[in-house]
């Protein structure tokens, strides 16, 4: 979401997908844009000189950052036929996030030269996404079905230092971490409620008893709360993209692991599972969130060390209402100070090393729209004052379900999609982000018909700035009474 300078920050937020909020105006470069290459090595630069002060050290991301900015918009690059070239950018550009992720150890938490420099870590993911689904196409030789965390190169990336222990989920240690991003609205939306925006929705505890054993997860759902399965259950679940974060200590990780997984699985045997934290405070381990089984694993592990991870999330006023329906008690009072542990805040801690990243090139389109629809939305509601407002259909639609989730008879077809702990509005809530999300996709979906190629990102915000001012206006004019043409999802939400 865009925190101040609605324009040009939103364009720089939107183009690279993965966001930034709070950094002031960032004009374009007027300069020729440089190569992939070029850029990687002047954030290798970059941050083995981070120790300037911390005005200088942002100043020096902000500008790789907007380089990254121009690169990304260039069509020529984009469509580009050197597939040898193609590789060696992919994997420079992996090199080089490993390296800077390393280097963050070195940020204080609240440094505004982190926040620059993490940008520019997801901003060569971005070039990355862009790059592997260019050169799946151009090759052709991509599998008939992508499984999670399985496959090759260029779209499952081993760090160097794991490439003989790391193939593929089967390689799994008890304690790792794998980051994902679903393929939902509302996993769009947990990606990007942050200030900082995000590309994933969701953590899992890997754990294994011994080292024949079985791998398995510990998870925090939505729908159904906290339960332990096989790990084939969560790639099954057929995520879009996941990452692979492992902690310095194996032994410490596995402590962390185990911890959760027996107090999990004991709740779970007894039928009870713990309930889903809508409140996403790390601090209490009553309910939990995804990310809160990690948080409160380690601390089990480490309890003279501060929750995990090193870098929180933090909120801003304008998504208060937002906030509150999820069951978030901010408050202008306190929307200041509060933290949270958002599933992407681990990509940003030194402690866990990189092991590997898988994406699915087929989604990577479908994900990036998603990301860019919900970053708008967050956007219209905190410079805008925008709140979702569920149609009268959508209203009774929600209370069927509601009581339904509790009707002994058919309650077992709906609970693994609506929570028997979710109130009214939460599930109101949800709905309507899948409604207004999916309508506005629907036209961008649309426009895109009109490239021979895949739309670039400037070329999507440009799309999505003139959809929603035109439907704006239709809402307007429908209001007054002026044109009876309705509005594609203004009518469920506007300021």
């Amino acid at each position: 979401m865009i925190k101040n300078n609605l324009a040009l920050g939103s364009l720089t937020l939107l183009v690279l997908a993965s966001g930034c909020a709070g950094h002031g105006t960032r004009n374009p470069s007027s300069e020729e844009n440089e190569s992939l290459e070029s850029i990687i090595s002047q954030i290798g630069s970059a941050s083995s000189q981070k120790a300037l002060d911390s005005q200088s050290c942002k100043k020096n991301y902000d500008e790789l950052y907007m380089k990254l900015f121009n690169l990304a918009g260039e069509t020529a690059y984009l469509d580009a036929n050197d597939v040898a070239k193609m590789d060696k950018d992919i994997q420079d550009s992996f090199n080089a996030r490993i390296a800077l992720k390393d280097s963050f150890r070195g940020f204080s938490v609240d440094s505004d030269c982190y926040k620059s420099a993490s940008d520019v870590f997801r901003g060569l993911r971005y070039v990355e996404d862009y790059l592997i689904g260019l050169r799946m196409d151009r090759t052709q030789n991509g599998p008939s079905e992508y499984v999670n965390l399985k496959g090759e190169f260029p779209y499952l990336l081993v760090n160097p230092k794991f490439t003989g222990d790391f193939k593929s989920y089967e390689d799994l240690k008890s304690g790792d971490i794998v980051l994902s991003r679903g393929n939902a609205f509302s996993s769009a939306a947990i990606a990007r409620i942050g200030v900082n925006d995000y590309q994933f929705s969701h953590l899992s505890f890997v754990y294994k008893e011994s080292e024949n054993a079985p791998i398995m997860t510990t998870e925090a759902h939505i729908e159904i709360g906290s339960v332990v399965e096989p790990i084939e259950s969560h790639i099954a679940g057929k995520n879009s993209r996941e990452v692979v974060f492992r902690y310095k200590d194996a032994e410490v990780a596995h402590t962390a692991s185990k911890y959760m997984y027996d107090k999990v699985k004991a709740a779970q045997d007894k039928g009870h599972n713990i309930e889903y934290d809508f409140t996403m405070d790390f601090k209490n381990e009553d309910k939990l969130f995804c990310s809160e089984i990690i948080s409160h694993g380690f601390k089990h592990a480490l309890p003279s060390e501060d929750y995990f991870p090193m870098f929180k999330s933090k909120f801003t006023v304008g998504i208060i209402p937002f906030l509150n329906t999820i069951g978030v008690p901010a408050t202008k009072n306190n929307i200041s100070t509060m933290e949270v542990f958002a599933p992407g805040d681990v990509q940003f801690d030194p402690r866990f090393d990189m092991v590997a990243e898988w994406r699915n090139p087929r989604k990577m389109e479908e994900s990036r729209l998603k990301d860019f629809i919900l970053t708008k939305m967050f956007e219209r509601m905190d410079a805008s004052g925008y709140v979702i407002d569920p149609s009268f259909k959508m209203s009774a639609e929600t209370r069927a379900l509601w009581i339904l989730r509790r009707t002994p008879v058919v309650k077992k077809f709906l609970e693994k999609k609506f929570s028997a702990t979710m109130n009214i509005g939460q599930m109101e809530l949800f709905m309507a982000i899948d409604r207004i999300g999916d309508s506005i996709f629907k036209e961008v979906e649309k426009k895109s018909l009109e490239f021979e190629r895949p739309m670039t990102p400037k070329e999507i915000y440009v799309v999505l700035d003139d959809f929603f001012k035109q439907d704006f206006e239709t809402y307007t004019r429908y209001k007054k009474g002026e044109d009876m043409t309705k509005p594609v999802f203004h009518q469920w939400f506007h300021p």
